[in-house]
């Protein structure tokens, strides 16, 4: 044998064994959980019962809903409303246009008119209302310039040419809303080209154009949405909010918790190089996942808390027709390493799929854009989740899976089948909050699935890393409403130049760690919570009622089987200062100048004290 040859096999066999000493490494690496380490610890939420034989005296906060009922914008704003309402805890009726000139006068007594049809309205009897103390919440602008002087309205030349875009706040409204400009077209209103009285208060604004404002008539006080967002679901936290400008003294509820979600993820990683990665890093994709973003993940979760979710997903074949390869056999080393990782920090494993191709067949909608090729039957879709299933059983003996993630946030009927069929422990649906009408993308309310009711939904109300104004302005606007973030990444943004905006990692991650740190900052009262834990603490918050009485110098809130602790948000008046009893709570300043507070109740009942003077 040559010398060369020598000394060739012996690089190789060289190379060969560092190879598997660096396999040995890795795989050391990994926490060796027991069993029972891998059982999913559920987080413990008290709940209690106030006791009381009956609520103290004041008045309770009465939310009176009118809109015309043979207009359909009407009735699809009324339905947004009432769902944002219900979700902040908020009783609330509606009522016919008889039933306006019934209700009494009352700092606490709320006319809220949705839609832009009020022919039917007796405007006599609203301004008698007001005048005398009630107050009046105008959802959707209407043109009608015999209601001007009460709505605070100088000047009202009719509707303005064209839809207005983006917001502007000129006043606080809740902490955490970011100005959107005109260019940004999340919100797309028709309003009024209005001059407002001098004594109007401006809130919000959109090219120059008052959006939303305030006016004191007589004892009482309007306030006055010039837009036609009140269909939308984002948009819910400012109408929620927006309530309390009117009311004498406003509390709403919050169910004060938030989630991270790793979509896709653990996964088989791409083989191939990605050139971005590359380029910033030099190295490979799998060495990028474990050395470089699981451990900004994994740093981003001490600092700032968070209990991952991780999407487990087998493979990315396109394989949907029967028989499936098994995957216990054949599997990515990267699934049990990161699983095992991210099970050790606390989080939780949901599935994602046996493959990315969303669980529809054949006539079921899904944009062909997508690129998905549907399945052959939904027994062939409980074979591939049945496989998935078998895989997390081996690799996390007792870690069961109970949320599930669509492909694409695509799934109909047959898929839903298909899952309640073939994982059994299947507990949480987790698609769109809002998919904006488009087809075969799965929209969800927060509650129980109306077909299967043994499955919770908890949508995802955000994503990415790029954390742009629209996205931060979501997230507000969705703890303005009930208090929550449930967030969603994937691993694979960064590979992909069109998700990533040719974004490297560093860019992309910058901003998303100045995001936590803002959201920790601007609502700390929000419990980091995996998922599962998420939907069990907002099922008991869902379940619980809270009553209110509010009087000139107290509020008094009584829970009863609510959370506890639970949280509010409470708004009070001008030149009102809030006092709390230690031992019943901690009352927390969200903004300052304009009256409104956070409350951590530590007792089911607890009275606010509203003394004299400036906090």
């Amino acid at each position: 044998m040559s010398r060369k040859t020598i000394t060739f096999l012996s690089v190789t066999v060289s190379f060969l064994l560092l190879g598997i000493f660096l396999q040995a490494a890795r795989i050391s690496d990994l926490p060796h959980l027991s069993k029972a380490k891998l059982v999913y610890k559920e987080t413990a939420f008290p709940v209690t019962d106030a006791v009381y034989g009956s609520l103290p005296a004041g008045s309770p906060l009465g939310l009176y809903l009118y809109g015309d009922p043979s207009d359909a914008e009407s009735r699809k704003a009324m339905a947004n409303l009432e769902t944002a309402l219900s979700l902040a805890k908020l009783d609330h009726k509606e009522i016919g246009a008889e039933g306006i000139r019934e209700l009494k006068p009352d700092p606490w007594t709320v006319l809220l008119l949705m839609g832009e049809d009020i022919s039917r309205v007796d405007r006599a009897a609203v301004e008698s209302f007001v005048r005398q103390g009630g107050r009046l919440v105008v959802g959707t602008r209407f043109y009608a310039p015999e209601w001007d002087r009460m709505l605070g309205i100088a000047d009202n030349r009719g509707f303005r040419e064209g839809a207005m875009h983006g917001i502007r706040f000129d006043k606080p409204l809740f902490p955490g809303y970011l100005d959107l400009p005109s260019n940004n077209v999340v919100f797309s209103n028709s309003v009024l080209d209005v001059q407002l009285a001098p004594e109007s208060v401006p809130y919000l604004s959109s090219e120059g154009t008052p959006l939303l404002w305030t006016h004191v008539y007589g004892q009482g006080k309007v306030v006055f949405w010039n837009w036609t967002s009140s269909t939308q679901k984002l948009g819910r936290g400012l109408l929620v909010q927006s309530i309390g400008l009117a009311s004498e003294s406003f509390v709403s509820a919050q169910v004060a918790s938030r989630s991270l979600n790793i979509d896709d993820f653990p996964s088989p990683v791409p083989d191939s190089d990605n050139p971005l990665v590359r380029q910033e890093y030099g190295l490979s994709t799998q060495d990028f996942y474990e050395r470089v973003w699981w451990e900004d993940m994994t740093r981003f979760a001490k600092v700032y808390g968070w209990k991952y979710t991780g999407l487990l997903i087998g493979n990315y074949q396109n394989q949907t027709d029967s028989p499936l390869p098994a995957l216990t056999d054949d599997y990515a080393e990267t699934i049990p390493y990161f699983g095992t990782k991210l099970i050790g920090m606390g989080g939780e494993l949901g599935l994602h799929g046996y493959n990315h191709q969303s669980l529809v067949t054949r006539g079921e909608p899904v944009d062909p854009d997508l690129g998905y090729r549907p399945w052959q039957s939904e027994p062939a879709m409980e074979e591939g989740l049945v496989h998935l299933n078998d895989l997390a059983k081996k690799l996390f003996p007792g870690h069961e899976l109970k949320t599930y993630v669509p492909p694409s946030n695509v799934l109909n009927r047959t898929g839903k089948e298909a899952l309640a069929h073939a994982v059994p422990s299947l507990a949480i649906l987790s698609s769109l909050y809002d998919a904006d009408g488009q087809p075969g993308y799965l929209e969800q309310e927060f509650g129980r699935d109306a077909e299967f009711p043994q499955l919770f939904n908890f949508p995802r109300v955000s994503s990415g890393y790029a954390m742009d104004p629209a996205i931060r302005f979501y997230i507000a606007d969705v703890v303005a409403n009930f208090g929550l973030v449930n967030h969603f990444v994937h691993p694979d943004d960064v590979l992909d130049a069109h998700r990533s905006q040719g974004k490297g990692w560093k860019a992309l991650s910058e901003p998303f760690e100045k995001w936590m740190a803002t959201l920790n900052q601007t609502y700390p009262y929000l419990q980091p919570l995996t998922v599962r834990d998420a939907v069990k603490k907002f099922s008991l918050y869902q379940d619980g009622r809270v009553e209110v009485r509010y009087s000139n110098g107290t509020i008094a809130i009584q829970a009863r089987q609510e959370l506890v602790p639970m949280h509010y948000t409470v708004r009070i008046p001008e030149g009102k200062r809030p006092e709390v009893a230690k031992e019943d709570g901690v009352l927390t300043r969200l903004e300052a100048g304009n009256g409104l507070w956070h409350l951590e109740a530590r007792k089911p009942a607890v009275t606010i004290a509203l003394k004299e003077g400036k906090p």
